[in-house]
């Protein structure tokens, strides 16, 4: 890692520690989690040219948690894990569709139609059945600032292992992207860091879902990647510059939430779009 990249992780952290002394520590746990979790996640997305299915997961995110309630409440145990599983499985089946020669676009269409669709049903049955136990503006609009401790743990403790799991098979990932048969030549098993880019795909969408909300995981999987591929001057220049915009994005728009009384997600999917008009101002300069 270069100066540049020391410097700005540096500067990053000093922020997190002086946004702790002025507010809760648990709204900065839960941004940073945030921010890490996705920054990296969208490097996959671009390095994998998974964008569809990217923009797709929230839709499953939200038919998953809809479904978890009443599965948690019949069978006993916990809805994130029900969730999880749902979330994983539909992903799996959209991969599963493009493996078999269905093209990306169409596979992700269906899944989006059938998870649109499903979700209205299973959301009207659970907020006629279920009014207290479940929030569907938390999960559509977000709300970091009423995260317990338990909730900032899972979120750290899932962006930690996005972050390691991602950082460990990037390679792989980008020689997938790159080209498959040459990477499948040098040996490369494509169905393993396929099922792996699933993976982590439904385990961001869910398990960040209740914080960061339905409309900004579309913003944080899809914007990152696309302000470091202007920028960016090779894949690791990617990942490194997908996290520093994403954790970025996420303090200032708590930041700023909390001085003027706004939405912090709303504020840093507006950071995000800003950052991403500048950077491609700069570039066609």
């Amino acid at each position: 890692m270069n100066r540049l990249y020391i410097a700005l992780y540096t500067t990053l952290v000093l922020y997190a520690i002086v946004l702790s002394t002025l507010y809760n520590p648990i709204w900065i746990i839960v941004m940073i989690s945030a921010g890490l979790a996705y920054g990296v996640l969208s490097a996959i997305v671009a390095v994998r040219r998974l964008y569809f299915l990217a923009a797709a997961s929230p839709h499953v995110a939200l038919l998953a948690i809809a479904l978890a309630i009443p599965t948690a409440s019949f069978f006993g145990g916990y809805e994130l894990l029900y969730a999880i599983a749902y979330s994983i499985i539909v992903i799996y089946t959209a991969g599963y569709l493009i493996r078999k020669g269905i093209d990306a676009n169409i596979a992700t269409s269906v899944i989006v139609g059938f998870t649109a669709s499903f979700s209205i049903l299973v959301v009207y049955y659970v907020l006629s059945s279920y009014p207290i136990e479940f929030s569907l503006s938390a999960i559509i609009m977000g709300d970091p600032l009423l995260a317990s401790w338990d909730e900032a743990v899972v979120a750290l403790l899932l962006a930690i292992s996005v972050a390691i799991l991602t950082l460990l098979t990037y390679r792989e990932q980008v020689s997938l992207g790159v080209d498959r048969d040459m990477a499948r030549l040098v040996g490369v098993n494509d169905k393993v860091y396929d099922v792996l880019a699933y993976t982590l795909l439904g385990l961001c969408t869910v398990g960040l879902l209740r914080v960061v909300g339905y409309i900004l995981v579309h913003v944080l999987v899809l914007l990152p990647p696309s302000i470091a591929v202007i920028r960016g001057r090779s894949a690791w220049d990617t990942v490194n510059l997908s996290i520093l915009v994403a954790v970025t994005a996420s303090l200032t728009g708590l930041h700023m939430g909390v001085l003027l009384d706004l939405s912090p997600t709303g504020l840093t999917g507006l950071a995000l779009v800003i950052m991403y008009i500048v950077a491609l101002v700069r570039h066609k300069k």
